[in-house]
């Protein structure tokens, strides 16, 4: 084992490097406790309203008033789903023209063009985050920013998650059996945004 001033333990190669690593990690979260609340946003805020005057508590109120206010009243305005953001061109963002990203280069013993080599499922071509290409940056320093950023990513992730739950019914009834993908497809398109 270690020493008081020498924490490493040092009974195996995984023991050394453990200790490494959770004193490294130590040192890195003692640094970083300083800027924790530097990215934490607040919806109120990003509606212009205290906790006090806040009209609802409810995350999915707030973000749907932050968009009607971003979006003027317009509600096709910037719309996550939608490729222009005016909601006038619908993006088949479940199309399968590209199929499963497949190869058959690389897999020891695998028979070249008859079994087909292995496949990655098919991806989305698009995520729901189109507004995020349009956040008014003109005040980014503000102090506005974080709480803007914190509702602009919730809005896409919201719309991100009806979309799926529209499309995953229909796939689901093509595709009898399917059910308990839905975890992952959700999985995959949160980590994604």
């Amino acid at each position: 084992g270690g020493t008081q001033e020498d924490p490493i333990d040092e009974t195996s190669a995984k023991h050394v490097l453990d200790s490494i690593g959770k004193i490294v990690h130590d040192q890195v979260k003692s640094k970083s406790n300083g800027f924790k609340d530097e990215l934490k946003g607040d919806l109120n805020t990003a509606n212009n309203s205290s906790g006090e005057l806040a009209s609802s508590i409810d995350p999915c109120t707030l973000v749907e008033q932050y968009r009607s206010k971003a979006n003027g009243g317009d509600t096709d305005k910037r719309h996550p789903c939608r490729k222009d953001g005016t909601g006038k061109e619908e993006v088949n963002r479940f199309s399968d023209t590209l199929g499963g990203q497949c190869t058959d280069h690389r897999i020891k013993g695998n028979d070249r063009n008859k079994t087909g080599g292995a496949c990655a499922p098919l991806r989305r071509l698009h995520l729901c985050d189109y507004n995020l290409e349009s956040i008014n940056t003109d005040k980014i320093d503000s102090g506005n920013a974080k709480h803007d950023l914190l509702a602009e990513v919730c809005m896409a992730a919201k719309y991100e998650g009806n979309s799926i739950n529209t499309h995953y019914t229909i796939h689901k009834e093509t595709n009898p059996g399917t059910a308990s993908q839905l975890c992952t497809v959700l999985a995959r398109s949160f980590a994604d945004i």
